[in-house]
């Protein structure tokens, strides 16, 4: 055992408080484990550092240290910040807490398999639900007023040559998904404002066999 191991008072697991972060690591947040060994990577690694430790972006373990043992008073988390999609905010803050609280009522809600259009009516509930979530939505808004058609329309840049702009332009015209747009006859997208034959050429290599008409 390291000698700095005895310091280690244990680990306490850091959710990254982002809209993508998938709800079961959104509820790990804040859980402890003791001892100076960090627990298992929750969730399957994604990428892989050069010594082949694995991680994925929706969270970490953090190191607790036991202030105590080198002489000093526990460090107080009001002191502490913490980044997330938005800016920094003060752990242990009520800001840091209405976010979490949104987080995880936003996830439920587009993880269930109900459709599309359903999970947006619910989620403009949400947004009105309480005052910390209207606080929380005005802020997304804010930094995004096309939130939240905008989260979901981010799906459609996986389709080659199309951005942001080109995938909210498709959402709004009522492609939803991906198969939705591969799937469209060639009249359906060119109706789609900015939408030429050169965008419609590269969409057409995940599916040539689509209709035309």
């Amino acid at each position: 055992m390291n000698q700095d191991d005895d310091l280690i008072a244990g680990w306490r697991y850091s959710a990254t408080l982002q809209l993508r972060t998938p709800l079961a690591y959104l509820e790990m947040e804040g859980e402890f484990s003791a001892g100076p060994k960090e627990p298992p990577l929750v969730g399957p690694a994604e990428n892989f550092l050069e010594g082949g430790a694995g991680f994925n972006p929706y969270g970490m373990w953090l190191r607790e240290i036991d202030y105590k043992k080198l002489g000093f008073d526990e460090l107080s988390s009001d002191n502490k910040t913490r980044a997330t999609g938005w800016g920094q905010v003060r752990r242990g803050s009520e800001s840091e807490r209405d976010l979490i609280s949104f987080l995880k009522s936003f996830r439920y809600i587009v993880e269930t398999a109900e459709g599309l259009d359903q999970k947006l009516s619910e989620l403009k509930e949400l947004s009105t639900s309480t005052p910390e979530n209207r606080k929380v939505w005005k802020k997304l808004n804010k930094a995004d007023p096309l939130f939240p058609d905008s989260f979901f329309s981010s799906a459609l840049e996986s389709l080659p040559g199309v951005g942001s702009s080109m995938a909210q332009k498709l959402f709004k015209a009522g492609f939803r998904t991906v198969e939705e747009v591969e799937t469209a006859s060639d009249g359906e997208l060119l109706a789609v404002p900015g939408l030429g034959k050169g965008l419609l050429a590269k969409i057409r290599v995940l599916n040539p066999a689509v209709r035309r008409a």
